[in-house]
């Protein structure tokens, strides 16, 4: 399938709902869902990083991935669930959920230095699910991924957030893409 179309089907799923046969073969419904095709995709991630680094980059996909259910009990757009799109040099995790500004906002309220609740959630230590003593997930995998040489594009809520290598952020086929919708896409590059 061509880059564009890819695109597209994604966009189109994300406004819409509407998903192409290639949106639902890639699609979790459930946590043990993802982690089961998590599990297997080690496999290809094997044979491009070291074994400490596969480590680290399981982690940060699955806490990523994880988060789709934990944080969106409740406030799904339609059906629960994240896409899971990945090959052997990107991951792009999605879902249709409340949005990382609507989980924040609800515990935390932007300071001044604050650029957005995207950058808030992978810089400070808070999470969605107070009272729970919990918000470690994201700083995690920013600093894994960082580790690993790998980059990273969110987009949540019409906010975003990019770190990795300056020279790789072209190369993210959703910058500047214009999107607005309520969920959540992580695309991980190297």
């Amino acid at each position: 399938m061509s880059q564009v179309l890819f695109i597209e089907e994604i966009i189109k799923w994300l406004s819409t709902g509407h998903k192409s046969q290639f949106i639902e073969e890639q699609f979790c419904r459930s946590r043990s869902e993802f982690n089961g095709r998590l599990f297997s995709y080690e496999n290809t991630l094997k044979v491009r990083f070291s074994e400490d680094c596969l480590y680290l980059i399981t982690s940060s996909f699955g806490e990523i991935g994880n988060n789709c259910f934990d944080h969106n009990l409740g406030h799904w757009s339609d059906e629960p669930g994240c896409l899971f799109i990945r090959n052997e040099s990107y991951c792009l995790i999605v879902d249709r959920g409340q949005g990382i500004k609507s989980s924040l906002s609800k515990v935390y309220h932007l300071q001044p230095q604050d650029e957005s609740y995207v950058s808030v959630a992978f810089s400070k230590v808070i999470t969605g699910r107070a009272p729970e003593k919990r918000g470690n997930g994201l700083k995690f995998s920013k600093r894994s991924l960082s580790k690993c040489n790998l980059n990273l594009f969110c987009l949540s809520n019409s906010e975003q957030i990019y770190f990795g290598a300056n020279e790789k952020e072209n190369q993210n086929p959703f910058l500047n893409s214009q999107l607005s919708f309520q969920g959540t896409l992580t695309y991980i590059f190297w």
